[in-house]
């Protein structure tokens, strides 16, 4: 979303725009044989005990198992394609910034399929979101929480200072209270998932990313890039809807790669 009431140019109608599919973190716990790869054990160690370090493992073990879920739903299967395993899946990273394996842009591999899939995930208010897409397209998702106080905050105050640009804040204070709120989280959504597509994260080269008005992201005033709004009226690729309070946004740029 540019502006609200505004849309994204559309895809070419050949273009299957990204799967995508949401799970509360707490149905992680029915799948006790989905592990991790070594780095995100490593990455796991640095949460706090507890609930962040719970909530970071159920994520990436979700990730996994509703990757699987929707590729066994939009891919072929039979005898030469068996259904896909979530501990078969391995997930790697790459910064388009610096190269580094570390950190930066997901990918989904299909080790011996000879397949590979762009990759973005967020986890936000005790759930996970996913967007797949074939290929090595720029890909972003992410979510907020509008029930979040933050959202709530009045003009002036912290986030809407450093989160949103003059001609943003503008139109949000032209709205009433509860669309303002919604759409501060709608577009701190399409902030992070902008952020993730293009690999500049929210502390890149120009900040964080402008979603309304002449300043917009370079990857938003794409003609080919496509916006795709989520919320609780949006079914997944598994029919699954998100709760009421979610509002997620991903990204796509068919055919851009980092």
């Amino acid at each position: 979303m540019l502006m609200h009431g505004q849309t994204a140019p559309k895809a070419d109608a050949r273009q299957t725009p990204p799967w995508w599919a949401a799970a509360p973190l707490a149905d992680a716990a029915a799948h006790p044989e989905v592990g991790l790869n070594p780095a995100e054990l490593a990455r796991a160690g640095g949460y706090v005990a507890g609930r962040p370090r719970n909530d970071f493992v159920a994520g990436r073990v979700l990730v996994r198992v509703l990757a699987a879920d929707v590729l066994n739903r939009a891919m072929p299967q039979g005898l030469e394609m068996p259904p896909v395993l979530p501990g078969e899946l391995e997930l790697t990273q790459h910064c388009p910034q610096c190269a580094s394996t570390s950190h930066g842009n997901p990918r989904l591999q299909l080790p011996g399929r000879g397949q590979g899939f762009s990759l973005s995930y967020a986890r936000t208010a005790g759930w996970v979101l996913l967007a797949l897409a074939p290929g090595n397209d720029l890909l972003g998702v992410d979510m907020a929480d509008s029930s979040d106080p933050a959202f709530a905050s009045g003009d002036g105050e912290l986030l809407e200072d450093y989160a949103f640009a003059p001609a943003e804040r503008r139109h949000l204070e032209s709205l009433a209270a509860p669309e303002r709120r919604n759409l501060r989280a709608r577009w701190w959504a399409l902030k992070e998932a902008v952020a993730k597509a293009s690999g500049d994260g929210l502390a890149g080269e120009d900040g964080i990313p402008v979603v309304a008005g002449d300043r917009r992201h370079r990857l938003l005033g794409d003609q080919g890039t496509q916006t795709i709004e989520l919320d609780s009226g949006t079914p997944d690729t598994r029919g699954n809807l998100l709760p009421s309070s979610l509002l997620g946004s991903i990204v796509w740029a068919p055919g851009a790669t980092a």
